[in-house]
C-alpha cells in the first residue's frame, strides 16, 4: 500500500537547531506587550524523489525557507501557549508535501531562576 510517507528512495532529515528570537507569548499580564527570547529546533523527515542528490538546491527542501518562515512567526501577534506557536510552526513544516514528520521543539530560557529552560516537544506527522 503506498502511503504520503512511502518513497522508493527513501527519506533524508533536515534540521534547524539553535534559533532564536524575540516572540510576544505568554498566559501571565505581565507577559503581554512585550517579547521573550525563545529557541527553536526543528528536524524534518523528508521524502526523497530521486534515487541520488543532484547538487541543486531547487531539488530539495532548503533550510532557508524554514528560517525566513520563523523569523516572519516571530514578528507576528502574541501567542498564549509554546503549544500554539509548535502547532503553527508544525502546520508550516508539513505545509511542505514532501515532509512526512516534523518534530518542533521550543523552549524558554531562563523563565525561572532555578531552570536553565522550559519547553515543549511536539512531533507531527502525515
Amino acid at each position: 500500500m503506498d502511503t504520503p510517507s512511502s518513497s522508493p528512495y527513501g527519506t533524508y532529515v533536515i534540521a534547524v537547531r539553535g534559533f532564536v528570537a524575540p516572540f510576544e507569548i505568554g498566559v501571565y499580564a505581565y507577559e503581554h506587550g512585550r517579547r521573550q527570547r525563545l529557541r527553536i529546533d526543528l528536524r524534518l523527515t523528508v521524502r526523497r524523489t530521486a534515487p541520488r542528490f543532484t547538487d541543486d538546491v531547487a531539488t530539495v527542501l532548503s533550510y532557508e525557507g524554514l528560517v525566513a518562515a520563523l523569523e516572519t512567526l516571530s514578528e507576528g501577534p502574541h501567542i498564549q501557549l509554546l503549544e500554539s506557536l509548535a502547532d503553527r510552526i508544525g502546520d508550516l513544516c508539513l505545509s511542505d508535501p514532501r515532509v512526512v514528520e516534523a518534530e518542533v521543539s521550543i523552549e524558554k530560557p531562563h523563565v525561572f531562576p532555578q531552570i536553565d529552560a522550559a519547553g515543549v516537544t511536539i512531533a507531527y506527522r502525515r
